[in-house]
């Protein structure tokens, strides 16, 4: 047996992690992002409010069909290889839809990038699991994704200035292709892999079909259900609010752009704390019923108050209660002995649940503003989805 002094996670595993989460900030921020750059693609390539709605949405559709068997497939190999490739392909699919001249090549460049960041969820849940210690594991998952959302928080604040600078829309995603490709070089160069005998243990224990035996969890479904009809409200904001800001409440995109950036930026150290202080970490489930409460009042002000000094309030609040998402993730490494190709399934089955709340948001409100006319209203029918 392999003495628990040889278990412990060295000192380098922050750097791996660091890797990790730079790539994977990137990749987040080359997605959803779209939303302060939808006013101007709209207008050069003269898009409806359902493409509108289709483009948001694109980024999913992949996922939805192979975010589950891929990510089964993928759990079988080499982790560092894997994601390696998938941070190649975010930086390559970024870089073609800089460069699309129509609305078919832009959707073709949405997929990919959706595809390729599915496909890295499988070995980053190995690679968690390799380098951290289980009694650790909620710490490090808070240092991550508090990192990712200051990092996005950083891009979005910065992504209307880049299109001033840069000269467009199409420039800034040929900058965040350049992103991508760089932390997959990051990657490259700093990543690595780290089996423990108690990794290896619990490897070679899994018998059955590890979704199979995931799907077990009755805890997993319910997280599932609470993800997707979240996820409703949050992508069709993200995708829409920008140009409804700009066309009904008279603010202009630098603005929106700080509106997100503090969201995330807030949203990060929150997000840490909520899982490094034990009196919050030990009661998740309240914290969720609070976030959904709460996010559901700073969209309505979104929608109604069209001062900067009010918007950035909400953006504050709508930031300190954004922690669902990692709480529900690290739910999944917490339900009770799972092995680590069952994290990766469930993490894909979680996955599988934020990509069809994600499609159904922005579908829904491109095709309710072009039968209605009234973007307000199209955004109101959705925003209310976190309080079930």
């Amino acid at each position: 047996m392999t003495s628990y002094q040889e278990e412990r996670a060295p000192g380098y595993r922050w750097v791996v992690i660091g890797a990790l989460t730079f790539g994977v900030a990137t990749a987040l921020t080359s997605i959803f992002f779209i939303g302060l750059l939808l006013p101007d693609i709209s207008e050069e390539l003269d898009l409806s409010p359902s493409q509108q709605g289709w483009l948001g949405a694109s980024v999913v559709f992949g996922n939805l069909i192979f975010a589950i068997p891929i990510n089964l497939w993928l759990s079988k190999y080499r982790p560092w290889r894997v994601a390696t490739l998938s941070f190649l392909g975010i930086g390559a699919f970024t870089l073609l839809q800089g460069w699309s001249p129509n609305f078919e090549i832009l959707m073709i460049g949405r997929i990919g990038l959706g595809i390729s960041f599915m496909a890295n969820q499988a070995p980053r849940a190995l690679i968690i699991q390799q380098w951290t210690p289980a009694r650790r594991m909620t710490f490090t998952q808070g240092v991550i994704f508090g990192s990712i959302d200051i990092m996005m928080g950083v891009a979005f604040f910065l992504t209307p200035l880049l299109m001033e600078w840069l000269g467009g829309w199409r420039n800034t995603l040929y900058l965040m292709g350049g992103m991508g490709i760089l932390s997959a070089l990051v990657w490259m160069v700093l990543g690595g892999e780290r089996e423990t005998g108690e990794y290896r243990e619990r490897m070679q224990s899994q018998i059955q079909n590890p979704l199979i035996t995931v799907l077990k969890h009755k805890q997993l479904w319910v997280m599932g259900m609470g993800m997707c009809i979240t996820m409703v409200a949050q992508t069709a904001f993200e995708v829409f609010w920008p140009t409804f800001a700009e066309e009904g409440l008279g603010v202009s995109i630098k603005t929106a752009g700080a509106v997100f950036g503090i969201m995330q930026l807030v949203a990060g150290p929150t997000i840490f704390l909520i899982n490094a202080i034990p009196a919050l970490a030990r009661r998740h489930t309240l914290v969720l019923a609070a976030c959904g409460v709460a996010l559901v009042s700073a969209n309505v002000g979104f929608l109604f108050l069209n001062s900067v000094p009010s918007l950035l309030l909400m953006s504050v609040v709508r930031g300190l209660f954004s922690a669902y998402f990692p709480i529900l993730i690290i739910m999944v490494y917490q339900l009770p002995g799972i092995r680590p190709r069952e994290v990766a399934a469930g993490v894909a089955f979680m996955q599988t649940s934020v990509w069809i709340g994600a499609a159904i948001g922005p579908l829904l409100v491109g095709f309710l503003q072009e039968a209605t006319g009234d973007l307000r209203l199209a955004l109101l029918a959705t925003i209310f989805t976190p309080l079930i």
